[in-house]
């Protein structure tokens, strides 16, 4: 199952909801690193870097408008700060993050100096929020009290809406769903009444991402329409987009749940496609450029997991703006998601030197990344051990999955160690409101003690679940490794097998060609002197009638000459010594040209390639295949084709007896068949068999010319 792309829209859009790239990762990250042979990691640094960089940004009008704003001298302090505020989230999100914090900084130290302190609780929300995006929360919660403590001192509908939804956001960042979905409708009440359609469009689109996370699918699409309906009453491109890429959202989340509606994937990737049109067409006015390479990149990830391989060009496409967009404004999250997915193409491909490269690239990525999503790093190490796999290195393979496993095992072990950190700070934050009760009240007292009680419950609960999943985890990571030692030894036991059958093999076409020569050399010769002998007392015979039962004698050593002749010939035919398979198989055919069997021979490309043993075999299988026609089958007309395709042989054996049951024949074990089977393993080939009773039969056996002119026929 593909992850969900409306998830990812929501997590990237405005880089708040990010995870830091801990120190744990890191050290994952150059262990990882210090496996890969010095030369490669050299070579995937150099082009890292040389593709990797941000490009830069192209001219930005609202930018410029702005500073222009900013330059008038006769701009009241009021609208400087404003102005300052709306700059400030375009070089934030554009440009440089320290350089939007220190414009909101400047513009803070100016609203000292005024009165009405709705602008500093409007600036210290915004600074909450850049805290969050760079996950510094403590950061964030502190500026969020400022932002509150300020914004009870005014009436200003608007910062107050702005204020409640920033604080929302902040519960989201959290995990506290519920709080968060009460401070948004009352961010919603106190915009209502404003003209500020864009922070109304916000609000909507993540009260529908909570519902979405609930599965209300009914809420999820009123609140998507709603944030679509003020999008488009303020004109901005941001929000614009925002509503399309939640849209999308919605139509994915609905097909995920349903894959046989395929309409709601198709206008999934309609509305996708829509986003990364506005988003083109405004570039230089959008302020989140960040949405277009993951817009790019889920478009990808549609055709790729959920379309016909023939939309393989569409996937390149995308991929390709992906990752042009995401090193253009530094979206290095995105671009290690298009690496990764590029690799898997590689891999399929076994180009997996390019595919290792692309791996490379994705795990500097990663490294380069401030906001890192940790399930990328194991990705990293996963994919590095399937390429040392399907390069021939198992023990490299198994050590990048020893890897893998520890980045997931390290990444659980983060989860609760940060969880217990949570309820140490929840537990000291509650010991200090807990004495401040006491001075005040027995009764708080007691009520808080209890929630906190309540709170340590549910948090031991939550971490139990945790550690289950982790060991869970680790099982999982066992039971894969047990299977794959399962497979190296069934592959052992094959190999055996397979020379157990040649020794056999071998050891019965030893046997015919000594028994061959036997009876050649030996009663061929005896029968000989016999006819000789014969023929002279047929001389000195003098009655017709002795002399006519000796000719009818004689006649019948003849025919037992010949009939010793042609089964030492078939013991080992010589014609296959020197001339090959396919001379050897038209001569055989040829000897029933009187017979009242019909047998026709057809040998088409064939090179006389092939290795003796092999041409054997395969002559063997002709043979039976057709003593087994003419014994059971009753035919009257036998056809025997060779055909050599590039590096494989390809013989057919067809008549038009009687046929036989399919099923009948799979669990039969007479010494024919199994004969056949045998030699046909030997080959390392495979076996197709078509027949019905009165239709007659035809049978197909494919392998290779040689061992080592490619991988056995599956």
């Amino acid at each position: 199952m593909m992850p969900c792309p409306g998830t990812f829209v929501r997590r990237y859009n405005s880089h708040i909801f990010g995870n830091r790239f801990s120190n744990n990762n890191l050290r994952m990250f150059r262990n990882l690193l210090y496996k890969i042979s010095p030369a490669s990691f050299a070579l995937w640094l150099f082009l890292g870097l040389a593709l990797g960089a941000a490009l830069p940004v192209k001219a930005h009008i609202v930018e410029d408008s702005l500073r222009l704003e900013l330059a008038r001298r006769n701009l009241s302090e009021p609208e400087r700060i404003m102005t300052m505020a709306r700059l400030a989230e375009v070089v934030y999100y554009r440009r440089e993050h320290k350089d939007g914090f220190e414009m909101i900084q400047r513009a803070l130290r100016l609203a000292d100096h005024l009165e009405d302190k709705h602008y500093k609780a409007f600036l210290f929300a915004v600074l909450a929020r850049y805290y969050a995006g760079d996950d510094q929360m403590l950061q964030a919660g502190e500026s969020m009290d400022s932002a509150v403590y300020y914004v009870k001192n005014t009436s200003h509908k608007a910062v107050l809406g702005y204020v409640q939804y920033t604080r929302g956001r902040l519960m989201v960042r959290e995990n506290k769903l519920r709080e968060a979905i009460i401070d948004l409708f009352r961010a919603l009440e106190d915009l209502e009444g404003t003209e500020k359609y864009e922070w109304r469009s916000e609000v909507y689109a993540d009260i529908s991402d909570i519902y979405g996370q609930w599965s209300d699918t009914q809420n999820q699409r009123k609140y998507a329409a709603l944030c679509m309906e003020d999008a488009r009453k303020s004109g901005d491109p941001d929000a614009m987009t925002t509503a399309i890429q939640l849209k999308a959202h919605s139509f994915f989340d609905r097909f995920t749940k349903d894959m046989s509606r395929e309409h709601l994937r198709d206008s999934a990737l309609y509305y996708y496609k829509h986003s990364v049109n506005v988003l083109e067409r405004h570039r230089d006015r959008v302020i989140h450029l960040s949405r277009l390479p993951v817009a790019a990149y889920h478009i990808a990830e549609i055709y790729s997991g959920y379309l016909p391989v023939s939309y393989r060009d569409s996937v390149f496409n995308y991929l390709d703006m992906a990752v042009e967009e995401a090193r253009r404004i530094g979206e290095h999250s995105v671009l290690a998601r298009s690496y990764i997915m590029l690799a898997d193409y590689a891999i399929s491909e076994e180009d997996y030197t390019r595919a290792e490269f692309l791996v490379g690239n994705a795990a500097i990525s990663v490294h380069e990344d401030p906001v890192a999503n940790q399930r990328i790093v194991p990705k990293v190490s996963q994919y590095f051990s399937m390429i040392r796999e399907k390069q021939g290195k198992p023990a490299e393979a198994l050590q990048y999955y020893k890897q893998y496993v520890r980045e997931y095992t390290d990444k659980f072990d983060m989860e609760k160690m940060a969880l217990a950190q949570k309820l140490e700070a929840q537990y000291e934050a509650s010991r200090k409101e807990r004495e401040l009760a006491v001075l005040q009240e027995k009764l708080v007292y007691g009520k808080k003690l209890n929630q906190l009680y309540i709170g340590l419950t549910i948090i031991g609960f939550i971490a139990v679940i945790f550690l289950f999943y982790a060991n869970q985890q680790r099982t999982r990571a066992m039971k894969q490794q047990k299977q794959l030692h399962l497979m190296e030894m069934g592959e052992i036991e094959q190999k055996n097998h397979i020379a157990l059958l040649s020794a056999m093999l071998e050891g019965q076409e030893q046997e015919r060609s000594r028994l061959a020569r036997d009876l050649h050399d030996g009663l061929g010769g005896l029968l000989s002197g016999i006819k000789i002998e014969m023929s002279a007392v047929r001389n000195i015979l003098t009655e017709a009638k002795g002399q006519g039962l000796m000719d009818k004698t004689m006649e019948h050593l003849d025919d037992a000459v010949n009939e010793l002749r042609r089964i030492a010939h078939s013991m080992m035919p010589e014609i296959l010594i020197r001339y090959g398979l396919g001379e050897a198989i038209k001569e055989y055919c040829e000897r029933f040209r009187n017979s009242r069997i019909r047998m026709d021979c057809s040998v088409f490309n064939y090179t006389n390639d092939m290795d003796h043993s092999r041409q054997m075999v395969v002559y063997r299988i002709m043979q039976e295949l057709v003593n087994n026609a003419i014994k059971h089958a009753r035919a009257s007309l036998i056809y025997v084709q060779l055909q050599q395709v590039e590096d494989k042989i390809f013989l057919t054996v067809e008549d038009d007896g009687v046929g036989f049951d399919m099923e009948a024949i799979s669990g039969k074990r007479s010494a024919g068949w199994t004969n056949i089977r045998a030699r046909v393993e030997f080959l390392g080939g495979d076996m197709d068999i078509l027949s019905e009773k009165g239709k007659g039969t035809t049978i197909t056996i494919e392998c290779l010319m040689n061992v080592n002119s490619g991988s056995a026929v599956s």
